[in-house]
């Protein structure tokens, strides 16, 4: 008996493990080329996939990967974040990207948005890129400091 419930303890552990297996992400963020489409607020990103962990990010500039310095968000620039996640079994699909709106200049034009998920092991590498083409700010159309884009076809998170 106490083999038994060792065995079942045993592939618990294993089966929860490799749901908590940990993969690398890189994320592109577009900044559009508008005037005074850059920003200085903190941003946000939160992505997930039809099952399994979310991604979040509370602050995308921790996570970024340009030299030392660099002024992330500014208008036409493509800036790289990288960091370590909770793997994802399918394609990430759904986004949230989201401005605190402060700092000076806080509304920001978004081109896009695309994350890719590294394989390793059992895991398989899995991009997704969403168009948001909107600006996150109270002073212009549609007035909204987030973007939420569904491409799983499920209610965004």
């Amino acid at each position: 008996m106490k083999l038994l419930i060792a065995l079942t303890c045993l592939l618990a552990f294993t089966a929860s493990s490799a749901m908590a297996a940990l993969c690398r992400f890189e994320i592109l963020v577009k900044t559009g080329n508008r005037k005074d489409a850059g920003t200085d607020a903190r941003v946000s990103l939160q992505v997930t996939a039809k099952s399994g962990p979310t991604l979040t990010i509370s602050n995308l500039v921790s996570w970024g990967e340009m030299s030392a310095g660099n002024d992330y968000f500014e208008k036409g620039e493509l800036d790289r974040f990288g960091g370590i996640g909770s793997c994802m079994p399918s394609e990430p699909c759904n986004m949230v990207i989201s401005s605190d709106g402060s700092g000076n200049k806080p509304g920001w034009y978004v081109d896009y948005v695309m994350v890719t998920q590294l394989g390793q092991d059992s895991v398989s590498s899995m991009t997704h890129k969403w168009a948001v083409d909107q600006w996150l700010a109270i002073d212009e159309a549609p007035h909204m400091l987030s973007a939420n884009r569904n491409g799983c076809g499920l209610a965004a998170p």
